[in-house]
């Protein structure tokens, strides 16, 4: 046990025998950490004799109650001071705030009472309780009563099972030690544990837990890329530079490695384009005051003659970070709110969406279109019987993305979509979101490489990267006509299609290895005429920033964007 919880619950632990005044205050403190720890230890400090078991009943449920009575007032803070208090977005989700309150609504008073025995629902319904403005002598009596029936309960069990199980341990130095994080690992992990296997709940989402081993379109990078990686080395031997390959975009700060501006991007590639009307309209609104934010992006909408819907999007993110499709000014006005970053908003583009990976080597006439990957949206059909989460679990595809879509929607989970109703799960072509990507080179025609190409040629400084568009239809791709431009990804973006699921992993390794060639082979080609290749220790310095950089993540707005 090193973790917070424990070094601070062992303390108790030390200090019980000479001090129990001590104890109970380290008691008290612990369950700020982990309630349930706390409640155990006391058990435990009584059966070893070290602590009356009344003064550590005592001590926890004095520590819970004073918890309970803060989440109240962050939620009363998070209210009254939205938009001015920052640091308080990282505390009090809107997601949390608006569960507690649906269940407020539906269960009044028995809501706060309950949800100290019911996992997951006290944050929610206690911080609600404060946005809400329940009366707060009212809210303090609930909480209190709840400890004094729940608290009682966890440390005389607790107690029990030291006399009785832990019982031979108690003459042996740490047996307290040893049978904490014991007990701690049954009660925490027994229960969920049979429940996983016993109910069909469980029993699907070990499913998932299969499915995103044995496919490795699901694998985390750390266990994919280790062959990639290894062939960058030998990549990187060969041209005698390991940086070199950041040199395949000259027009774009690092090549578009990591943090690179959406926006400026844009901006060069629609400078002195004939083709520009290519690009879906887009604006960027800097960072500042949410109300002038709004006013600037209904500006743009005017400007432009646009409806809604109207996509946003952080101007630095990756893997589909921060989008989302706002569909009225309200919505907006959400995004504005909790996003701080400098945001983009961009026309919202129907029909087909298409990853087109292309690539020119300096001194080459024309481009060519290395990778064509069509990225399909997650729906699901209604059946008028089965909650949404059932739906989820019991959908093939989407059992796989089970853990993301339970999260997502997770105020959604009981609502029972009617018979042939359509659930989006996903409406971005990213595929950790839930995307699904196939295979789509057989669409590649001599027309679409054409207009790639003539889009591309006047975007001094590009020569290797990705396209994320959008066409009416397939007919339209084909003939190049029609494509709307929604962003463009640098060196580091994957040719998509070797995300169909199927496809075979040895040829998922080829296909990227191939793309790092062609990458390092531009780099190489203007080191030649000129350039220098960035030195290591300012590569690590962008990655540390990087690694620094707070990503918005727009699927905690989902529950407050669907508040009817």
């Amino acid at each position: 046990m090193t973790d917070p919880a424990a070094t601070l619950l062992e303390q108790a632990g030390k200090a019980a025998q000479d001090h129990p005044g001590l104890a109970m205050l380290l008691l008290s403190a612990g369950t700020l950490v982990s309630e349930d720890l706390a409640c155990i230890t006391a058990g435990l400090l009584a059966a070893g004799g070290k602590l009356a078991l009344p003064q550590g009943i005592m001590a926890c449920a004095l520590g819970i109650w004073l918890g309970d009575l803060g989440l109240y007032g962050l939620g009363a803070a998070a209210r009254q001071g939205s938009g001015r208090w920052g640091w308080l977005a990282r505390w009090v989700k809107p997601a949390h705030l608006l569960a507690g309150e649906r269940q407020f609504a539906k269960h009044g008073t028995v809501f706060p009472a309950a949800s100290r025995f019911l996992p997951g629902t006290r944050l929610p319904g206690y911080l609600a309780a404060g946005a809400l403005r329940y009366p707060f002598f009212k809210f303090a009596v609930i909480p209190a009563l709840a400890a004094m029936v729940w608290v009682p309960l966890l440390c005389l069990a607790a107690e029990r099972i030291g006399d009785r199980v832990l019982g031979p341990l108690h003459q042996a130095r740490g047996w307290l030690w040893l049978g904490l994080p014991m007990l701690w690992l049954a009660i925490r992990y027994a229960g969920p544990l049979a429940a996983s296997v016993l109910t069909w709940r469980g029993r699907r989402l070990w499913w998932c837990r299969w499915l995103r081993i044995s496919r490795w379109e699901f694998w985390p990078a750390y266990v994919f890329y280790p062959p990639v990686i290894l062939w960058t080395a030998l990549l990187a031997l060969r041209h005698r530079s390991a940086t070199v390959f950041l040199l395949c975009n000259p027009g774009i700060s690092f090549s578009g490695l990591v943090m690179e501006s959406k926006s400026a991007i844009l901006s060069a590639l629609a400078r002195n384009n004939p083709h520009a009307s290519a690009i879906a309209t887009w604006t960027l609104l800097s960072p500042g005051p949410p109300g002038e934010r709004l006013a600037c992006l209904e500006r743009f909408l005017e400007q432009e003659a646009l409806t809604w819907p109207v996509v946003l999007k952080p101007d630095i993110g990756e893997r589909g970070q921060g989008v989302l499709i706002v569909c009225s000014r309200d919505e907006a006005a959400v995004y504005l709110t909790t996003c701080a970053h400098a945001v983009i908003a961009q026309r919202y583009v129907r029909g087909l969406e298409f990853g087109v990976f292309y690539c020119r080597q300096p001194g080459e006439a024309r481009g060519r279109i290395l990778s064509l990957a069509e990225k399909h949206p997650q729906f699901l059909m209604g059946d008028g019987i089965r909650p949404l989460e059932t739906l989820i679990l019991a959908d093939p595809r989407a059992v796989a993305m089970a853990p993301y879509y339970l999260k997502k929607f997770a105020a959604r989970l009981q609502e029972v979509p009617a018979h042939n109703e359509g659930i989006a799960l996903t409406e971005i072509g990213t595929h950790c979101r839930g995307a699904v990507f196939t295979d789509a080179r057989h669409e590649l025609t001599p027309a679409l490489s054409e207009a790639i190409d003539a889009l591309t040629q006047p975007f001094t400084g590009f020569h290797f990267g990705r396209y994320d568009l959008r066409v009416p239809d397939t007919a339209a791709l084909r003939a190049g006509q029609g494509i709307q431009v929604l962003e463009w990804n640098g060196v580091t973006a994957e040719p998509a299609h070797i995300y169909q699921p199927g496809y075979p992993l040895w040829r998922g390794w080829r296909d990227l290895c191939s793309n790092w060639s062609e990458a390092f082979a531009a780099g190489a080609a203007h080191r030649r005429l000129g350039r220098v290749p960035p030195a290591l220790k300012e590569v690590f310095t962008l990655l540390r920033s990087n690694r620094r950089h707070q990503p918005f993540e727009a699927d905690t707005l989902m529950p407050v964007l669907e508040e009817p």
